[in-house]
Formats: C-alpha cells, sequence, structure tokens
C-alpha cells in the first residue's frame, strides 16, 4: 500500500503532462500548469501524511509534479515530432 501512495506524485505528474500536452500551448497556460503542480504536488503531500513529519515534502513533491509533468511533455513532443518525420 506504501508503494501505491508514494508513486502519485508521479502518477499526477504524468496525468499533467499528457493534459498540458493535448491542451496544446503551454506558453500561454503556464499559470495554470503552476497551479496545478501545486495542487497535486500538495494533495500527493496530504494523501501521504509526509506533511506531519516535514513541511519539506510540500516542496519535494510539488517539484516532483513538475518534473515528471515537464519529462512527459517532453516525451510526447519528441514522438508526435518523430511519427510527423516518419509519415512525411
Amino acid at each position: 500500500m506504501e508503494i501505491l501512495v508514494e508513486s502519485f506524485p508521479f502518477v499526477f505528474g504524468v496525468l499533467l503532462g499528457i493534459s498540458a500536452h493535448h491542451m496544446g500551448n503551454l506558453r500561454k497556460r503556464w499559470p495554470s500548469w503552476a497551479g496545478a503542480c501545486i495542487a497535486l504536488g500538495a494533495f500527493a503531500t496530504l494523501c501521504t501524511g509526509e506533511f506531519r513529519l516535514s513541511l519539506l515534502y510540500f516542496a519535494f513533491d510539488i517539484g516532483l509534479v513538475a518534473a515528471v509533468g515537464a519529462a512527459t511533455i517532453a516525451l510526447l513532443v519528441e514522438l508526435r515530432r518523430r511519427r510527423q518525420h516518419e509519415h512525411g
């Protein structure tokens, strides 16, 4: 059960990255992106109860959601670019 709970920031980051990629033009929506990272990272910390140990877990989980989300977007952009390049 602990592994499932600890995976929340990763899962939230992937879902956020997929959602943001499909919405397009993240440059115009960066305030929404930042707010979603903060909300999902804080929610992950609250779900795990890590905030009882240290409030620094909020910063860690928020950063983790943002990093995984950004990596997901980068991966999806690269996959789309390769697919378009292959099909000319």
